[in-house]
């Protein structure tokens, strides 16, 4: 992947074996991480056969040395041309733990670096963004299972000073879904660093594209719902900066997760 940097992706790959397998066990059930690292690349258009097959090395990289960190691969289906490396832990001293471990295993690191120079050759552009999970901003929380194909993610840029008023604009939200009976997941996580200002990022698991139908038939039910919507309407207005919805597929390819979660669906995780 892209500057999962000595220090950053890269640096999970490896767990000192006395470290406890947090990010290994937060693929083996839907749960969402409390800590999560994405790192984003904006891809070089034309490079992408390339660029896939550099992640696959690197997948194939790990695999060889049993790294004990998962993470999933994904590529933008909509807006830029990018991918999404998500991998989860239970906490941020967990992620730190594993920078420092990666550092143990020089052989590792030199064929990760090696794998990690060929990058710019496809890449323009990286962030590496570093959140937490907000359970009193999601609504029946579900991050991954293994028949999770894509994630409709929106990635909300809250106005200095108004994230307790965006905080209010979900809230009304998730209440309006829970009065319709809405069956659809999702999931927030606000940025503690590497975001443009204040960010959140709300991501729904999806089997396929038939949830985006789904949700647009079922958007006058939840609206309907939501209490004084007049004024959460301005509320958003006020509080929010800028919105950006994409939808990213997962590529088992580029997706480096536990076989035991593999296993659940071998079709998939380990297509050939």
């Amino acid at each position: 992947m892209r500057p999962r940097l000595p220090a950053a992706l890269t640096a999970l790959a490896l767990f000192a074996p006395s470290l406890p397998l947090a990010g290994q066990s937060v693929w083996l059930n839907p749960t969402p991480p409390p800590a999560i690292r994405i790192v984003r690349e904006t891809a070089r258009f034309g490079t992408a056969a390339k660029h896939l097959a550099n992640e696959r090395a690197w997948v194939t990289t790990l695999q060889s040395k049993k790294v004990p960190y998962s993470y999933v691969g994904t590529v933008a289906a909509s807006g830029a041309p990018e991918f999404w490396f998500i991998g989860g832990a239970a906490d941020f001293a967990s992620l730190e733990q594993l920078d420092h471990a990666y550092q143990q295993d020089k052989g590792l690191a030199r064929q990760l670096d090696t794998l990690m120079a060929r990058e710019a050759s496809f890449v323009t552009d990286v962030q590496t963004i570093l959140a937490t999970y907000r359970a009193d901003l999601s609504y029946r929380p579900v991050f991954i299972q293994p028949e999770t194909r894509h994630f409709w993610v929106s990635t909300f840029t809250v106005r200095p000073g108004q994230d307790a008023a965006f905080v209010s604009v979900l809230k009304a939200y998730a209440a309006a879904y829970a009065a319709a009976g809405d069956p659809t997941p999702w999931v927030t996580y606000q940025a503690m660093a590497g975001g443009t200002g204040s960010s959140y990022y709300l991501f729904v698991p999806m089997e396929s594209y038939g949830l985006l139908d789904r949700e647009l038939a079922a958007s006058a039910a939840v609206g309907g719902k939501i209490a004084s919507p007049a004024e959460v309407a301005a509320m958003f207005t006020a509080s929010t900066e800028r919105v950006d919805t994409q939808v990213l597929t997962i590529s088992a390819g580029i997706s480096y997760v536990p076989e035991e979660f593999a296993n659940q669906d071998k079709a998939f995780w380990k297509a050939k």
